[in-house]
């Protein structure tokens, strides 16, 4: 016997299963084509034999009567769905969409009764619940695509392609990765649908989104870019006072990285304690984690440019309230990142320390501590790479730094201007952020 003989199979891989995926989906797409013509039965048993096709392209050995479970669910579970829609009712309604999924469910129960004899009972659920999902899916995806008209006599190829490749890809990715063990491939087929359902859902289109690429050209005073405005003309260390009309972006550059500054070294400062509040290695109590937690989810809900606008209305335009935004972007940030850092630390160290008799905080300081010290600074370093970014954006709503420069060019279509300006911030938080990613290595 050769090696070649005796050399085993290679694994499967959600890039294997990819090709079965398209199988099945080209499949029933090819059936779908057909619906007017020929009916339900032809689409269910074109999409049984892609099925079983793309099972056997995955390496899965069927039985006959494996097949022919897999062939009859499919037919009927088309032959159902035929019938819901023809002729197309007047509005799809939960009940109706329910419906769909329950006829779905037909090759649901059969493909996760595949799974569930190869695998675990409960991915044979998953697998007949997905099924399942995509029948109550299928409908209002292919109502929002516009291919399905309620109130329609008959049902029309479009529609019928919707549905085959919405429940297919759901259906069929859920069955491969059940029964193969590979999640990427299912989850991968979840994913796309879902982001094609929100692409719709808010209008995006490949023709609509190179259409408005293109009208870029129509901005006024685009090209070239005024650097003389930019970084000609008046000195470029100090300012006396906010002047729109100079040739220097000094003051309002200075006033951003100083925004920023003082945002990221109070915010860093004053999550250290949350954050260590907020492990459950080193909560000192159940009460107090909680209400730690409690406190940056709330935190952590609010964004950057609310915090803003919260503090412009309650201090006034200026610095002062956009270094309140980032301080409790800083806080919500860290305290995430830095608690999740805790809970990872060997825990041998805080049980040598509280054996030995140590009291909790203390404990914590010379066990815990000195394990997340290098990973403290390193997010400090990104927190303050994350307030350049966002300190630029408050300026827009009166939070003070470059971004009240902007907003005023802007008003008055000086894009040439907003143009040159982007480019400088662009090369500076470059720099910066190659500097803190140096340091940030040689840290962690």
């Amino acid at each position: 016997m050769t090696a070649a003989a005796v050399r085993p199979a290679p694994p499967r891989n959600s890039s294997r299963l990819l090709l079965p995926l398209l199988v099945l989906v080209a499949g029933a797409v090819l059936g779908a084509i057909f619906v007017g013509l020929v009916g339900g039965l032809f689409w269910g048993l074109i999409a049984a034999a892609a099925l079983v096709s793309a099972l056997r392209l995955a390496r899965v050995e069927l039985s006959t009567w494996e097949s022919t479970v897999l062939v009859v669910g499919m037919v009927v579970s088309v032959l159902l769905t035929h019938r819901m829609l023809t002729p197309v009712p007047e509005a799809i309604t939960p009940s109706f969409a329910l419906g769909l999924g329950l006829s779905w469910l037909v090759i649901g129960v059969a493909s996760g009764a595949l799974v569930a004899r190869r695998r675990l009972i409960s991915s044979g659920i998953n697998t007949a619940l997905v099924w399942a999902g995509a029948g109550i899916l299928a409908g209002p995806l292919a109502t929002a695509l516009g291919t399905l008209e309620p109130g329609s006599v008959e049902l029309t190829t479009a529609p019928s392609i919707t549905a085959a490749v919405v429940i297919t890809m759901l259906g069929g990715g859920a069955t491969l990765s059940g029964i193969t063990g590979v999640r990427g491939i299912g989850i991968g087929a979840a994913v796309l649908v879902i982001t094609w359902f929100a692409a719709i859902q808010v209008g995006l289109t490949l023709p609509g989104l190179i259409a408005n690429i293109a009208n870029i050209t129509n901005i006024p005073n685009f090209w070239p870019p005024d650097f003389g405005w930019a970084i000609g003309g008046g000195t470029w260390w100090w300012l006396p006072s906010w002047d729109f009309g100079s040739p220097t972006l000094a003051s309002p550059l200075i006033e951003t990285f100083q925004i920023a500054i003082i945002a990221s070294l109070v915010g860093c400062v004053v999550a250290l304690p949350v954050s260590f509040l907020a492990s459950r290695i080193t909560a000192p109590g159940r009460i107090s984690y909680l209400l730690d937690k409690g406190f940056m989810n709330v935190t952590r809900t609010i964004p950057d440019l609310f915090w803003a606008m919260l503090f412009v209305a309650g201090l006034g335009v200026g610095p002062l309230a956009g270094v309140f935004a980032l301080f409790f972007f800083s806080l919500a940030i860290m305290s995430k990142l830095f608690s999740e850092t805790i809970d990872a630390v060997d825990t041998g160290p805080l049980e040598a320390a509280r054996a030995t008799g140590g009291s909790h905080f203390p404990a914590v300081r010379v066990s815990v501590f000195p394990q997340v010290l290098p990973n403290y600074v390193a997010y400090a370093l990104y927190i303050f790479e994350l307030n350049i970014r966002a300190s630029l954006i408050l300026g827009i709503v009166g939070a003070g730094g470059i971004g009240r420069v902007l907003e005023a060019q802007r008003r008055f279509f000086q894009f040439d201007r907003v143009f040159a300006v982007v480019v400088i911030i662009f090369v500076l938080v470059f720099l910066i952020e190659q500097v803190s990613v140096a340091v940030r290595r040689r840290l962690v």
